[in-house]
């Protein structure tokens, strides 16, 4: 649609795999204050999706550099529900989607893929049912020893927390875990 697109993130290795499956046609960028406060100015759409596991969402984009982007210009944070990644971000529903700060339109709806729901839960399941399968296929501790990314999305077990990074989001001490899960 002849649009120049720049993602921005900060695993180096994803940039990389960016870079080659869309083989030139976007830019990416390695995601810094620096590099987003250059962009902003030439920024007519910014789209915020960050996602720090089971805790709160930097704020990528303050206020100040907000003030930097064009008029009329679009910030959509998918991160809302996270706490959102822009400073002037605040939820908003469906019905009433958006509000305009500093001159930006903002789209901050929480819980996005219900504007879909057919096409969310089938994505959702496509995604999950084979992690079901193989829960239903075999014991649970065997997947935790042997499957990172099961492991990796355990978040309670036998009754204990095992996830650090939920245990920090809700500023709980970390429970010991059972040697079994020593995970994360």
């Amino acid at each position: 649609m002849g649009a120049r697109v720049t993602v921005f993130d900060i695993n180096v290795n994803r940039l990389r795999q960016i870079d080659s499956i869309l083989n030139g046609k976007c830019t990416t960028c390695h995601a810094n204050v620096h590099n987003i406060r250059k962009a902003l100015p030439e920024s007519d759409v910014v789209i915020g999706c960050v996602l720090i596991t089971g805790g709160k969402t930097p704020r990528l984009i303050t206020r100040e550099m907000l003030k930097t982007m064009p008029p009329g210009g679009v910030l959509v944070d998918i991160s809302i529900d996270q706490g959102g990644c822009f400073e002037t971000s605040r939820p908003t529903t469906h019905e009433n989607p958006v509000y305009v700060e500093e001159g930006i339109l903002h789209y901050c709806v929480s819980n996005m893929p219900g504007a879909v729901p057919r096409t969310s839960s089938i994505a959702l399941s496509d995604v999950t049912l084979p992690c079901i399968q193989k829960i239903a296929q075999y014991p649970l501790e065997k997947l935790i020893l042997e499957d990172a990314p099961i492991r990796k999305s355990v978040n309670t077990y036998k009754g204990k927390l095992t996830n650090h990074a939920v245990a920090e989001a809700l500023a709980l001490e970390y429970s010991t875990i059972h040697s079994l899960i020593n995970i994360n």
